[in-house]
């Protein structure tokens, strides 16, 4: 295991008075759009503070700002970064108007940019592909293959299971450079939507849910699994709050905002990390995994087609479910995201943060720099714009 502190990887020392006032913000937000903040990990009194004098909106959108200028003016793009989105989030919870690619480019400082006609098509032409080797004599191969081995109930879990004890092979062995402490609940539900999810319950509870009612391939579990615990968000977080705050002294790394630009770069971890599992898939693994990628496409697709073109319910849905090989339940779950005020703006996360994480892994597969790679990716504090840029400077010493 590695005996440098994450911080080395962090390319600047921590700013203890912008990050601290970074989360106590933060969590003062929080408190009136919940939303908002994901996990918890730093001093409880601090969240014991918001709780009991959370502010006023107002004041708290008018320190946000502040705070995004202070941060900008020391050169801490993380910070006013995330400080921005706080701000945003705010805002728009007060009743502010944004166009759904304003809200997102504002709140991942990014300009939103939709995947060309190409990638979409190439990366639907590539399931179909993979689906009618797997399904050479079905009519609709994509759905002959997910339908033909779905799994609910005990079956569901016990797959779960074993790619949970798989991905945990992975962050506690030999190809993981940090090490971590585990402290995480498996359960069993059976009434929400989701397939699977990661948790968070104040103040220290983390649980990871298997919803054995959903039916899914098991390749399909795999994934989810993968995204959800290891090598995927789980495994993000542990390295955040145990080396990055604990060890760094980053306090910025001790809270995990939701539709901020950290969320980028988070999903890139989640969205890669089958592959990063598997990086020799089986047929049936890689489809899985595109099959995933080319869902969230369609969904974004969709989010868009509503909120910026202004087209029709019932339109998008059939556009999704045509896009991305779905069946009506499953694309009627994607449409009820794309209106969500959490979930809608998100899904360009998805899509960006895929793009860069896998050019850092090129990058960092071409200077044969995995360890120092994977530190970096799962340690450090990013953004859209820093990740690649800091990433290249590590690779150049």
């Amino acid at each position: 295991m590695s005996a440098r502190p994450a911080s080395a990887f962090l390319h600047r020392e921590a700013d203890v008075t912008l990050e601290t006032d970074l989360v106590q913000i933060a969590l003062r937000a929080a408190e009136h759009h919940p939303i908002l903040k994901a996990v918890y990990a730093g001093p409880a009194e601090w969240l014991d503070d918001a709780r009991r004098d959370p502010g006023r909106p107002r004041d708290l959108i008018e320190q946000a700002r502040e705070l995004v200028a202070r941060a900008a003016a020391a050169g801490d793009q993380y910070v006013a970064g995330q400080a921005r989105s706080v701000a945003i989030q705010l805002e728009v919870h007060q009743g502010r108007a944004l166009a759904y690619d304003r809200m997102v480019a504002e709140l991942l400082g990014v300009e939103l940019e939709m995947p060309g006609p190409d990638e979409v098509a190439d990366l639907r032409a590539q399931v179909a592909e993979l689906a009618a080797r797997l399904e050479p004599s079905a009519t609709e191969p994509v759905t002959a293959w997910e339908s033909r081995s779905l799994v609910k109930g005990e079956a569901k879990w016990d797959v779960a299971v074993g790619a949970y004890a798989e991905g945990r092979r992975f962050a506690f062995g030999k190809r993981f450079p940090l090490a971590i402490a585990e402290k995480l609940e498996l359960i069993r539900i059976v009434d929400e939507l989701w397939s699977v999810n990661l948790s968070w319950y104040p103040p220290n509870r983390m649980t990871f849910e298997v919803n054995v009612g959903t039916p899914r391939a098991p390749e399909t579990v795999a994934f989810e699994v993968a995204h959800n615990i290891y090598p995927g968000d789980y495994l993000h977080l542990a390295v955040l709050h145990q080396h990055t705050y604990r060890r760094g002294g980053h306090a910025a790394a001790s809270i995990k905002l939701k539709n901020a630009p950290e969320s980028v770069i988070s999903e890139g971890i989640e969205d890669t990390a089958f592959l990063r599992l598997h990086p020799e898939p089986t047929p049936e693994q890689l489809l899985a995994c595109k099959l995933e990628w080319l869902r969230r496409m369609a969904t974004f697709a969709g989010a868009i087609a509503l909120g910026v073109e202004g087209r029709g319910e019932d339109e998008v849905l059939a556009r999704m479910a045509a896009e991305g090989f779905m069946d009506p339940a499953r694309a009627q779950f994607q449409l009820r995201l794309v209106k969500h005020p959490l979930w809608g703006p998100y899904q360009y996360t998805y899509l960006l943060g895929r793009r860069l994480v896998e050019e850092g892994d090129r990058r960092a597969r071409a200077r044969q720099a995995e360890s120092a790679y994977l530190e970096y990716l799962y340690a450090g504090l990013h953004t859209p714009q820093s990740f690649l840029p800091g990433l290249d400077r590590l690779l150049a010493s």
